[in-house]
């Protein structure tokens, strides 16, 4: 288990540096990039309890995957927004297979929304979709629709009021591998809109953006998966917090 863990996380960080390197890191991101979801499928493989659906775990890291390889392309930093756009939008798909297989899983395991955590995130999505729709409109189908599935993940991570095992909430890591991924979408939405233009200093900021990107991505599937495997699922909807 730990073996897979370090690994997914050796190359996270290759990655997270190969994205912030900018253009000159690209030959790096395609080589490793793609080895990230199946050294976390086997994290998860390794570590799962009985109570898990490591079916839907994995066909979601498939997706994740596929969105991976996708927007490391050679459009993913085009002069053209609209060219970026389009490939946003493209990846923006095969992420939300990623994303409905964490709702499933999380709504299976007893998560809800609550008022509280949908108060909290409802103008998180709004500014994505006005972002997008003032400075790059071509990717508000990324913005809406998959910013939809990653808000509705967060939501459900952060139910105060789940319980995993009848005891104890597990919240720490699900509820802060979804903020995460939100974090990640609006900086990739908001790299899109603002960081225009091919000067060096533009290139540099667009680098040093995109591997927040990376980061905070490597960190919320690495939580979400962990939360969704090491623990006993819950049976309806006994043991929840009223």
């Amino acid at each position: 288990m730990r073996f897979w863990r370090a690994a997914y996380l050796a190359v996270g960080a290759v990655s997270v540096a190969a994205a912030a390197a900018g253009r000159r890191g690209d030959r790096v991101t395609r080589v490793v990039k793609p080895a990230l979801m199946p050294l976390l499928g086997a994290h998860a493989c390794s570590r799962a309890s009985r109570g898990a659906r490591l079916p839907v775990v994995l066909a979601g890291l498939a997706g994740g995957l596929l969105g991976d390889v996708i927007l490391m392309g050679k459009d993913g930093r085009s002069d053209d927004a609209s060219v970026r756009a389009r490939n946003l939008n493209l990846g923006s798909a095969a992420f939300s297979v990623n994303q409905v297989a964490y709702i499933s899983e999380l709504w299976r395991r007893g998560y809800r929304p609550r008022r509280s955590t949908l108060v909290l995130r409802a103008p998180v999505l709004a500014s994505g979709i006005v972002t997008a729709a003032t400075g790059a409109r071509a990717a508000l189908p990324a913005a809406a629709g998959y910013g939809t599935a990653l808000a509705a993940t967060s939501v459900l991570a952060a139910d105060p009021g789940a319980r995993t095992d009848g005891s104890s909430a597990d919240l720490s890591g699900l509820g802060l591998g979804g903020n995460l991924f939100v974090l990640s979408d609006g900086l990739i939405l908001a790299r899109l809109a603002f960081l225009r233009g091919g000067s060096p200093v533009v290139q540099r900021l667009d680098g040093l953006v995109d591997g927040l990107v990376m980061a905070t991505y490597v960190a919320a599937q690495l939580l979400i998966v962990e939360g969704l495997t090491g623990h006993t699922a819950k049976t309806g909807q006994a043991g929840r917090k009223k």
